[in-house]
C-alpha cells in the first residue's frame, strides 16, 4: 500500500469515527408529544385526577431531598403524601409550603402506591399562592427538559415524567 493510499485510509477512518460520535451524541426520542417530546405516565390521564385538601404536616422539599414532597392530613384523617415535581418550577416561582398551611391540590394517584398522589397544581390556601406543575396532559410545566428517573413519581419507570 502506497503512503498515500494509507493517508487517505486512515483520514477516512477518522472522519467515519468523527461521524459516529456526532450522531451518538444528538439521539432524539421523538415518541412524545409536547415541546419537551415528553411522554406522559399511563396514569396521568385528566380523568383520574382528584381533589385533595388539608393541612400539611410534613414537608421534603429542597435540592438534595429526594423526591420533593409534602404529607397533607385529609379532614376524614387519611394521610396523603404528595409528590410535587418537578422541583426546579417552585424554586424558580418561590413556592412555599410550611408545616401548618392549609393545601388544596389537584392531583393524579400512581398505580403503584397508596396514598400518594403526583400534583398538577398546588394551592396554598394559608398564603393565596398558586402554582400548575403540570399541563392538562400530566406533562411537567417550566421550561427544563431532562431525561431519566422519573421526576414525577416514584415509580421507576424510565422518561419524561
Amino acid at each position: 500500500m502506497s503512503k498515500k493510499s494509507l493517508i487517505i485510509v486512515a483520514a477516512g477512518a477518522i472522519v467515519l469515527a468523527l461521524s459516529l460520535v456526532a450522531l451518538a451524541q444528538n439521539q432524539q426520542d421523538n415518541r412524545g408529544f409536547g415541546s419537551q417530546g415528553y411522554v406522559t405516565h399511563p396514569n396521568m390521564d385528566p380523568a383520574n385526577r382528584v381533589l385533595l385538601e388539608g393541612i400539611v404536616e410534613g414537608v421534603n422539599i429542597g435540592r438534595g431531598q429526594g423526591f420533593p414532597s409534602f404529607t397533607l392530613a385529609q379532614s376524614d384523617g387519611r394521610k396523603a403524601t404528595v409528590v410535587a415535581s418537578p422541583l426546579w418550577v417552585l424554586l424558580d416561582a418561590n413556592f412555599k409550603i410550611a408545616l401548618g398551611d392549609n393545601m388544596s391540590v389537584l392531583a393524579y394517584p400512581p398505580l403503584q402506591y397508596k396514598d400518594t398522589y403526583v400534583a398538577a397544581e398546588l394551592k396554598n390556601l394559608t398564603n393565596g399562592a398558586i402554582i400548575i406543575l403540570r399541563d392538562s396532559n400530566g406533562v411537567p410545566v417550566g421550561g427544563r427538559g431532562g431525561r431519566g428517573m422519573c421526576a414525577a413519581c416514584p415509580c421507576g419507570n424510565i422518561g419524561n415524567f
